[in-house]
């Protein structure tokens, strides 16, 4: 126990940051104070060049290879993308800003004042004095063909029902495991994410207010199969409990999506994440012509540009379709 850094993650709950937000953090924070102790540095006394320092270190590590100067036989494949390593830094950034009278806080706040001097907009962003540049890679998205597999491969109902709602619905895994009865109708053919900050299993939706999208037809056949072939009698708010293992009727966990991900990833030889689903989603919508607008308010985005610059990017084979269609373009020789 780390008592600076409790203080910190408690108040980010107090906040009402989600429960994986401050998993994240918390991980991160225990990578600085182990670099920390490594260097024989006090937290509290920790100067620029140990965050300079520990942005190197972050960049040739990666959780299973912590020490660089280590020799491994086998090696314990990619260190830390550039994503990660920002992330780490901003949990160790937001840190310091909650303890602001350290010498690093203090360097840290110098540093962007005179960012800001600069710079005339950065009065409105605040920019890391150690950033690290994270290059924008086009996230997996899956073929209509291998959606249809994943969907398939669980001999359940409700695995196929949850890999479902986000792969046909966009739902993110918080959204989905936060699911009650009453946010599904299927006389309307609607589906509603509701933020709930008490959710049994800690499960969160990434939203302040509540989201109403139209249910997908296959999504619907699900979820009446789900009722009733496999829910049953029991009583029960929650969408996804336990039916066959664990306390029967307790609400999913994410540890359960993760081993549901991985059991359905071994029986079709596709590897995916939940965070694939969703971005499947909302690349079919965009390939079959759904405006921009439509798809970020199915996916539920505050701003047209999050879903442009996160989700819904052009690849190699969307732009040789668009080219297809230009007369002339495949007749061009040298």
């Amino acid at each position: 126990m780390v008592a600076p850094a409790e203080t910190y993650l408690a108040f980010l709950h107090d906040l009402g940051r989600s429960p994986h937000t401050i998993r994240g953090y918390a991980s991160d924070l225990a990578l600085w104070f182990e670099f920390l102790q490594q260097t024989q540095r006090r937290w509290d006394e920790a100067v620029m060049s140990d965050l300079a320092a520990f942005s190197a270190y972050l960049r040739r590590t990666n959780r299973a290879r912590p020490q660089p100067d280590t020799v491994i036989v086998h090696p314990a494949g990619v260190v830390r993308s550039a994503r990660s390593c920002q992330r780490a830094l901003s949990a160790v950034f937001g840190f310091y800003d909650h303890h602001s009278q350290t010498p690093l806080s203090v360097a840290l706040n110098r540093s962007r004042q005179q960012r800001q001097h600069t710079r005339q907009h950065a009065s409105r962003t605040r920019r890391h004095p150690l950033g690290v540049k994270v290059s924008h890679a086009i996230p997996q998205s899956l073929t209509g063909e291998e959606l249809a597999m994943v969907l398939a491969a669980p001999p359940r109902y409700r695995d196929r029902l949850l890999l479902a709602l986000m792969g046909l619905n966009g739902l993110r895994v918080g959204g989905a495991l936060g699911l009650r009865h009453a946010d599904l109708s299927l006389r309307r053919q609607e589906l509603r994410v509701v933020p709930r900050s008490d959710n049994a299993n800690g499960a969160r939706a990434k939203r302040w207010n509540v989201l109403t999208v139209p249910l997908h037809p296959m999504v619907a056949d699900l979820y009446a199969d789900y009722l009733e072939y496999e829910y049953g009698e029991l009583d029960c708010d929650y969408v996804f409990v336990n039916l066959w293992g664990g306390q029967i009727g307790q609400p999913l966990s994410y540890d359960s999506v993760r081993s549901l991900i991985a059991k359905t990833t071994h029986a079709t030889g596709i590897g995916f994440t939940a965070h694939t689903l969703r971005h499947t989603f909302a690349t079919t919508l965009r390939r079959g012509g759904a405006p921009m607008e439509v798809v970020s308010e199915l996916l539920g985005h505050s701003s047209v540009t999050t879903t442009r610059q996160t989700y819904v990017h052009t690849t190699v084979e969307d732009l040789r379709e668009r080219l297809s269609h230009v007369e002339g373009w495949s007749g061009i020789h040298a």
